[in-house]
């Protein structure tokens, strides 16, 4: 057995002819462009009996052919050991010395090849800072890991004009942890009022991880923890149930982290349940304040609904005016395409079907998900169409850190804890069925903070334990009043218990609940409104409530508690002061 030694991978590929090794022999590589870039190591050669053209993969196997004749010697086969690495594969530039790695086409299929050499529930390392010039699809449970920590972790960015970085095959379990995440910004886009883009998601147009199954199972069964996502549409969406996110980063993205009911199927129930999304970081998310809502005027059709000022996916909810449209006040809905409405999203909304539309870079092209299944109306929504009106209502754009869409009542529990939200538009916006937020800091938000849609469909049940317990809503004063609106929690749906938080400086009430049975107590609310322009601290215009034990805080010339008269609330003891005129 002779060793050889060369600089690069290329090098390897042909060596001179007067120096040819024979199977059995090893190369030791110091790099895979140049010297030292961690993408080199250590190969056997081999001649592999039958065809092997498939087997070589740029990273793991080579192909190697005298330098001289191109005539094929064997493959080298990569015999380090470890967990692989995106490195080996040419994407990354590991040192930061500056040199060209591979080019922008090849990413993808580099990262799906490293995937499927670390074989089902195997780790790939990535390193480096790597653009993607398409959708990564990938085919098994697998792990991908960063190396470094904090500002030092890799960087994986999206090509121009791409929807999406990642989709995963059906059933297949993912753990993302210690990587960083950044999206594609349209420099293009109409900026109102002068603001720049990379404001809250203004001009995002990609999405992190879009998550599904296309057979009946809605599990999905995989984790992201220490990440970071950053200039995003979305960060992470969800079609289904039982995914945990941790200690992870969501800056300047319109949306954080949105969750949708999986396919309906005889074998699914189509509950969204199991998420926990603990100690993450919200920053500068929920869209721009700038960004006015989509009022319905006049004439509103189908072809004219004003949906044209959204996006294929996003999310809106609907505030009825003084005339009927065929949607439910205060429910969320999915704008399609062609301005339709959707009860619920499909994942066809998000992915493009680029792998079996455009040519592959690669031999090996990742199976396409099968359109027929995740259409809109095979996936269980329900086009929605809005009669003709003459009387108002609009479009919120309902863009913030937190969004559960689709059935009403299809969640059916979860955790959100111990999160840290700074200068958004919303936090959490969906049902409440049994889940729980508990432990969040919400620090100068310019919106409802937390909203609670409405039971609606597809039964009328309410409630049994959702809860919103002892967090912190912080609004933020010093914003123009012409983008903030709205109460600081405003709770749509019955049977939710709001204790135990404190609530300052809401541009509107600090609590309002418009629903039946909710359980208000203990809550500390101050300063709602302003002095010019005082607010109750606590509305309540829902039947049967539990309203004991508050210290309302307000500005003088607005009740502290306002309930309706008579009232079948039980009202217990509530400590109401006045806030001290003349003070801000």
């Amino acid at each position: 057995m002779a060793i050889f030694t060369y600089q690069t991978v290329a090098a390897m590929q042909q060596p001179p002819a007067g120096a040819l090794p024979s199977p059995g022999d090893v190369a030791i590589v110091a790099g895979y462009h140049i010297y030292d870039d961690d993408g080199g190591g250590t190969f056997r050669l081999e001649v592999p009996t039958g065809p092997y053209a498939d087997r070589i993969d740029e990273g793991m196997v080579f192909d190697c052919v005298r330098s001289d004749t191109s005539t094929r010697i064997g493959v080298w086969r990569r015999i380090d050991q470890g967990p692989v690495r995106t490195a080996w594969y040419g994407i990354g530039n590991v040192r930061a010395n500056g040199a060209t790695t591979v080019t922008i086409s090849q990413t993808a299929a580099q990262i799906e090849r490293a995937i499927n050499a670390a074989g089902f529930g195997g780790v790939v390392v990535f390193s480096g800072t790597i653009t993607l010039d398409r959708t990564v699809h990938i085919p098994t449970t697998t792990q991908l890991k960063g190396e470094g920590e904090g500002w030092d972790r890799p960087l994986i960015k999206a090509g121009e004009n791409l929807k999406v970085m990642f989709t995963r095959a059906s059933s297949t379990r993912i753990w993302v942890t210690g990587i960083s995440f950044e999206g594609w910004i349209d420099g293009s886009a109409p900026l109102p009022d002068g603001i720049s883009t990379s404001v809250n998601g203004y001009g995002a147009r990609t999405i992190g991880f879009v998550l599904c199954n296309t057979t009946g199972r809605a599990d999905l069964d995989s984790e992201f923890a220490f990440c970071r996502f950053y200039n995003m549409r979305m960060g992470i969406v969800g079609f289904g149930r039982n995914f945990l996110v941790t200690r992870t980063h969501f800056s300047s993205c319109r949306y954080g982290i949105v969750i949708h009911p999986a396919a309906k199927s005889t074998t699914n129930d189509v509950t969204i349940r199991g998420f926990n999304f603990i100690a993450n970081r919200f920053h500068g998310c929920g869209g721009p304040r700038q960004q006015v809502d989509v009022v319905l005027t006049s004439s509103v059709t189908t072809q004219t609904t004003g949906l044209d000022a959204f996006e294929v996916g996003d999310i809106v909810v609907y505030r009825a005016g003084t005339a009927p449209t065929g949607l439910e006040d205060n429910m969320l809905y999915v704008v399609g395409a062609d301005g339709v409405l959707y009860d619920r999203a499909a994942p066809d909304m998000y992915i493009i079907q680029d792998a079996s539309e455009e040519e592959s870079e690669t031999d090996e092209t990742p199976p396409p998900i099968d359109p027929q299944v995740i259409t809109p109306e095979a996936w269980g929504a329900t086009a929605l169409t809005i009669q003709k009106v003459n009387g108002g209502g609009l479009f919120d754009r309902s863009s913030t850190c937190i969004m559960v869409a689709g059935l009403s009542d299809a969640l059916k529990g979860g955790l959100i804890a111990d999160c840290y939200a700074d200068d958004c538009r919303r936090f959490y916006h969906g049902p409440m069925g049994d889940m729980r937020i508990t432990g969040v800091t919400g620090y100068r938000g310019y919106e409802t903070l937390v909203e609670t849609v409405p039971e609606g469909t597809p039964t009328a049940s309410k409630a049994i334990n959702g809860a919103i317990t002892n967090c912190q809503w912080t609004c933020d004063l010093a914003s123009p009043t012409t983008y903030r609106h709205g109460p600081a929690i405003l709770i749509h749906g019955s049977g939710v218990q709001v204790s135990n938080n404190l609530i300052a400086n809401s541009v509107e009430h600090g609590l309002y609940v418009r629903a039946d049975d909710c359980q208000v107590t203990g809550n500390v609310v101050r300063r709602s409104g302003t002095a010019a322009a005082p607010f109750p601290g606590i509305r309540v215009t829902g039947t049967g409530c539990l309203i004991d034990g508050n210290l309302i805080d307000g500005y003088e010339g607005a009740p502290g508690l306002d309930l309706p008269s008579p009232t079948t609330s039980m009202v217990g003891t509530n400590r109401i002061a006045a806030y001290p005129a003349g003070n801000t």
